[in-house]
């Protein structure tokens, strides 16, 4: 095997630093563009969710994340007690809401 030698004409040059620092810039900006556009409004929609789920009260009418409509009747921390019909209630999650029930034409 032959190994191969680079020859320069004898100046010895030292590594630029240039490309490292545009590497460096451009990794930055690729964070900057993820942080404003992916993570900045993910993080605004948890706090909506969150102001929603914590302004829920008594008698509000309310839908769940799996469809169920119902009217709240207790909230206890995080749980609350959903009237779905006459008599009939279930302990749910507060995460587990939606939105509030849209009026409908019968009502």
């Amino acid at each position: 095997m032959k190994a191969l030698i680079w020859l320069d004409g004898g100046a010895a040059s030292a590594p630029s630093t240039t490309p490292m620092l545009i590497q460096l810039v451009f990794l930055v900006g690729i964070f900057v563009v993820f942080y404003f556009f992916l993570i900045l409004p993910q993080r605004r929609q948890q706090k909506k969710e969150q102001e929603f789920r914590n302004s829920l009260k008594k008698g509000d009418k309310v839908v769940t994340s799996s469809g169920i409509h119902g009217e709240i009747v207790a909230i206890e921390g995080d749980t609350l007690l959903l009237e779905v019909d006459k008599n009939v209630k279930l302990r749910i999650e507060k995460a587990a809401i939606r939105a509030h029930a849209q009026p409908t034409a019968g009502t």
